[in-house]
């Protein structure tokens, strides 16, 4: 049996985004964690994608004591993909986000949030052609996502059940677009990233329950784009976050 939360899904958001997908779609070429022992790249995060989502498939996430004497729990990944060949014309938002995964709780315990949060990352090394020593990059990001879903997993005597919880879209007018690509992200001077998080909280009333995720969590990462005309200063312009010379290499 799955349970199924859907918050107030607006058709007329959704019929927004039924816009045309590029002829190509991007690559994944890199995947780091800062969180290991929740979710290892090559081992137990996967990325794939369609027009429609990223799917990332955590299967190691599992639910941890958040300190000494505390009865709450809470299972988290952090983690960045990197992402090149990107049809050229076209920029992307994400517009919401579906959590999957199954859950074991007992004597009471709840999950009572989720955490999906995505943040679209730009790094523009600047003295490409020709390299002059220090390489020196700059760093731009916009979070696209960041949505904290309270939710009502469990809370009975014993819960051994699938979930499914799909975050309220965002309206068009919310969407956070992408810089307008170039078409040669990840193979010249600009590489592009998503950073994500996703995290579950549990709470335990009776100090007494246990709180598991049978195979991690899955998340859905719901993808909106639309055909643009890419522009050098615009791009280069571009975040709600802008850090110039944000880091500088040199060679020995």
């Amino acid at each position: 049996m799955r349970i199924s939360v859907l918050l107030e899904f607006f058709s007329l958001a959704t019929a927004s985004f039924a816009q045309s997908s590029p002829a190509l779609l991007p690559k994944v070429s890199l995947i780091n964690s800062q969180i290991p022992s929740q979710c290892s790249p090559g081992k137990s995060i996967g990325v794939s994608i369609d027009a429609g989502n990223i799917t990332t498939s955590l299967s190691e996430m599992q639910f941890q004591t958040t300190g000494h004497g505390r009865t709450g729990a809470y299972a988290n990944c952090d983690f960045r993909v990197e992402l090149n060949s990107w049809n050229y014309k076209y920029r992307v938002a994400i517009s919401g986000a579906t959590i999957r995964g199954g859950s074991s709780l007992s004597d009471g315990v709840e999950i009572y949030q989720l955490n999906t949060t995505a943040v679209f990352r730009l790094e523009h090394l600047k003295n490409l052609s020709p390299i002059t020593p220090p390489e020196v990059t700059n760093l731009s990001m916009s979070a696209m996502l960041a949505e904290l879903t309270p939710t009502e997993i469990g809370g009975t005597p014993n819960f051994d059940q699938e979930f499914e919880v799909t975050t309220k879209p965002l309206s068009p007018a919310d969407l956070v677009w992408s810089p307008c690509f170039q078409g040669s992200e990840g193979s010249g001077q600009d590489s592009t990233y998503f950073e994500f998080h996703v995290s579950a909280s549990t709470s335990d009333k009776t100090g007494q329950g246990t709180a598991k995720l049978a195979s991690g969590l899955t998340v859905d990462w719901n993808l909106a784009w639309e055909e643009c005309t890419p522009d050098m200063s615009s791009m280069y312009g571009w975040g709600d976050q802008r850090i110039d010379d944000w880091r500088s290499c040199t060679y020995r």
